[in-house]
């Protein structure tokens, strides 16, 4: 990844701002179709729409922490603000690009640029590999948790969904752990169904997830402590979920809107599209739809404001300064 001279915003992020435009104008208008403005200020709290800042500010402080901290891992030497240029620049380049691809490419760029020294790819691995575990030991307490929604044939699928998530999670540890064999399933794979795909570059990738995973586990106290901070970035980005019931004055429970919350993340990070714009929203708005009922697309567009509008311009706002242009073969090639 090169820095560019050029200061405009090439085609490419132009189509996805356009997408993420038209996307958004489609909520405001479901809103209004369903709530007047009348209706809008008296449920709206202030308090809890406060507190919405709160919670989206706590992921990315959290977020810088978690980076910091693992910089400082592999004897990297950044302040925690240049952490957190990483950490916004990588929110909004993730945001643009297909299945979230752009942010770990951001993440390595700009490490090299702020310490030519440090294992680059090493931090940004691991930063996925706590996503991964912090998904994992998330859905444990939320699988084996008593409650009588369980029972009913929404709280069954949402918890299926949970399941599949958090054996997936094992699935890629165990990958990871296990890298000749996983080399091997590759291979098997690649031939069987005749894919044509780098395996060079895969095998490549298997030893650095591998070799990142192995690096965690050397230092079980700062693994513990990484994976706290992990836990509690996960629990914030989930909760803004739920703060954005609270901020419109919908009466929920707590176990059912929470387990829909962590479903439609998982929903969300499967981002086929540049931030998941289009799927989030729509998967979104069916998922609480039980829970909001009317007030489902306005709870819809306040929790896409917060957790992916306002992230993705104050991180394309950082992107920009540190990088110093928008062109998009930066997170494309």
């Amino acid at each position: 990844m090169e820095e560019r001279s050029t200061h405009k915003v090439d085609s490419v992020l132009r189509r996805v701002l356009l997408f993420a435009l038209l996307v958004f104008f489609i909520l405001i208008f479901l809103v209004f179709k369903n709530v007047s403005i009348k209706e809008l200020g008296q449920v709206l709290n202030p308090f809890w729409f406060l507190m919405l800042f709160v919670v989206t500010s706590a992921v990315i402080f959290l977020n810088g922490i978690k980076f910091k901290l693992l910089v400082r891992a592999v004897k990297g030497h950044i302040s925690y603000f240049d952490s957190l240029k990483i950490v916004l620049s990588s929110v909004f380049a993730s945001n643009v690009t297909p299945y979230y691809a752009g942010g770990f490419v951001t993440q390595i760029y700009l490490l090299k640029k702020f310490d030519k020294e440090i294992s680059a790819t090493l931090v940004a691995i691991s930063y996925t590999i706590l996503s991964t575990i912090a998904s994992f030991i998330f859905s444990i307490p939320i699988l084996f948790a008593p409650s009588s929604f369980i029972a009913g044939t929404r709280g069954k699928f949402l918890l299926s969904i949970i399941l599949f998530s958090a054996l997936l999670s094992v699935g890629a540890i165990i990958l990871m752990a296990y890298p000749d064999k996983t080399k091997k399933l590759i291979v098997a794979i690649v031939r069987k169904f005749k894919i044509k795909a780098n395996t060079d570059h895969l095998m490549s990738e298997v030893d650095n997830f591998s070799e990142s995973l192995k690096f965690m586990l050397k230092n079980k106290i700062d693994l513990l402590i990484l994976v706290l901070i992990s836990v509690a970035s996960l629990f914030c980005s989930q909760m803004i979920g739920l703060v954005s019931l609270k901020a419109i004055s919908i009466d929920f429970n707590f176990y059912e809107a929470f387990i829909t919350q962590v479903v439609s993340n998982f929903i969300a990070s499967v981002g086929i599209t540049p931030g998941g714009i289009g799927i989030v929203e729509g998967s979104y708005l069916l998922l609480f739809m039980p829970i909001a009922k009317e007030f489902a697309p306005l709870q819809t567009f306040l929790y896409r404001i917060f957790s992916f509008y306002l992230p993705a311009i104050a991180g394309g706002i950082v992107f920009y300064r540190v990088v110093g242009t928008l062109n998009s073969d930066l997170l494309y090639k």
